[in-house]
């Protein structure tokens, strides 16, 4: 699996039953089309999720459609997009564990966590050795004959932005997310159960999200 070389503090939210199940070794993982269709989520539903490349209309010179049917030939031009084009490729999709980041020291003036991200869960659970977190996981997907990878998601301007996106970029609007990414190959269409070994070890306590800031910055528990 390739590996993100960014160091970072892994957090997981959720509820607690299924924060049990991730430290007992089962990653609950979705589908890239299961991010995509979230309509009624404004916090998770990405409808950017699952394209390849996003062009502005202003990088584009002329777009022509053909229908296979008819013969009839569509041009189209910059000023007739309404919005940025959304290309698939039809290339290989994931299926996506996704974790929060903390790559900065924490600030007592401000709160660790955007309050949007309280809307995941009740409870959090920290990863305390990110390395020895990902070659484990890392060692499943190999010995499961699957091809993964991790990283940072990186953050784009949907209004700037001309280029490659992927399962490891996101529009901005959802930057404080600070997300992590482990993703698996071949997708699947339905969710998976990925059983990764006990991960008691090398993560803490299931603990109520709530109280976030002060288990994390202050280093007290509740």
């Amino acid at each position: 699996m390739t590996e993100g070389k960014e160091q970072a503090f892994l957090l997981k939210f959720g509820k607690r039953v299924y924060l049990e199940d991730f430290r007992n070794g089962i990653l609950h993982m979705n589908s890239q089309r299961y991010f995509s269709t979230l309509e009624q989520d404004a916090v998770r539903g990405d409808p950017y999720e699952g394209t390849d490349q996003i062009h502005q209309p202003r990088d584009i010179q002329v777009v022509h459609i053909i229908d296979n049917v008819t013969g009839t030939e569509m041009v189209l031009r910059p000023d007739d997009f309404a919005g940025p084009l959304l290309v698939g490729f039809g290339r290989e999709s994931y299926t996506l564990f996704c974790m929060h980041a903390i790559t900065e020291p924490p600030d007592s003036k401000r709160p660790l966590l955007d309050s949007r991200n309280l809307t995941f869960g009740d409870s959090f659970v920290g990863v305390l050795h990110t390395q020895e977190f990902i070659n484990r996981i890392s060692a499943v997907i190999k010995s499961s004959g699957m091809g993964g990878k991790s990283r940072l998601v990186e953050y784009y301007n949907i209004d700037q932005h001309s280029g490659d996106t992927g399962p490891f970029r996101k529009p901005s609007t959802f930057r404080y997310q600070q997300e992590f990414r482990i993703a698996v190959f071949p997708g699947s269409s339905e969710p998976i159960r990925l059983s990764v070994g006990s991960l008691e070890d090398i993560t803490t306590p299931v603990f109520p999200l709530a109280d976030i800031d002060c288990i994390i910055s202050c280093g007290e528990k509740p």
